[in-house]
């Protein structure tokens, strides 16, 4: 029930240390080949509580449903020069696998690559709503190429490139998960769904001013301050990661 990949640097050397492991899913190094965080990507799956140090905590409050995979580069770089000022840029070989890797995992998971679904960290704050301590992976290119230091610019060149290689890996007979239907209900919705909806909430301590099967603005801010407790996407919608989340 995994639906969003965040792309990250680990602003360390070339080989994953311990903290990377720690906080990433999956991680790159400068050689090109992937390894495997302490936590596997279940840990972040909807539903599971997210107590410190059982999950992997790679993205400010919006760790649920998300996984963090990252490129083991950067260490001692500077934001006025992120390819000249660190011996640990990301090398070709490691961004071919990087892009190979998140592709994977988009097949895997069933998930496309959108500016809501695959994203750098510095486009979360942007394009999520969701604040960030100043990240800065990915406002240049990786690749060494643009000169742009646009997140959002940096973010299409790499989607493309990801979109790219998931077309390929289809190509090549490689199976893909179907990304489970939505059922969303949102303002307005109403029904015995909502009902339950409201009646979850208000159990759990997100009081929706009302369980009368109609989807209405204290239902919405009960689910938000839901999302936010268990770092969702806190867009006031309730989807299938916040209903799985809800245990509904």
């Amino acid at each position: 029930m995994m639906n969003r990949i965040v792309l990250h640097h680990t602003g360390g050397p070339g080989k994953p240390t311990a903290d990377d492991l720690e906080h990433y899913h999956r991680i790159v190094d400068a050689g090109g080949m992937v390894h495997s965080g302490r936590h596997p990507i279940s840990a972040n799956a909807p539903g599971r509580k997210l107590t410190p140090g059982t999950y992997a905590a790679h993205t400010a409050g919006l760790n649920t449903g998300s996984i963090g995979l990252s490129m083991a580069a950067m260490g001692r770089s500077t934001w006025n020069d992120p390819q000249g000022s660190t011996d640990h840029f990301p090398t070709e070989r490691q961004v071919d696998a990087f892009i190979r890797e998140a592709a994977r995992l988009c097949r895997v998971y069933g998930i496309q690559p959108t500016r809501k679904t695959v994203l750098t960290h510095a486009e979360v704050q942007t394009t999520l709503g969701v604040r960030q301590a100043q990240k800065w992976d990915f406002d240049y290119d990786p690749c060494g190429k643009l000169d742009s230091r646009d997140p959002l610019v940096i973010g299409d060149m790499l989607r493309g490139l990801i979109a790219a290689e998931l077309t390929a890996q289809e190509a090549n007979g490689r199976p893909v998960t179907q990304a489970p239907a939505q059922i969303v209900l949102r303002r307005g919705s109403k029904g015995p769904e909502v009902r339950a909806l409201q009646d979850r909430l208000l159990a759990l301590g997100f009081d929706p001013r009302g369980v009368d099967g109609d989807f209405g603005p204290g239902t919405e801010a009960a689910v938000v301050a839901f999302q936010e407790a268990h770092e969702l996407l806190p867009d006031g919608k309730a989807g299938t990661a916040t209903l799985t989340a809800l245990n509904l």
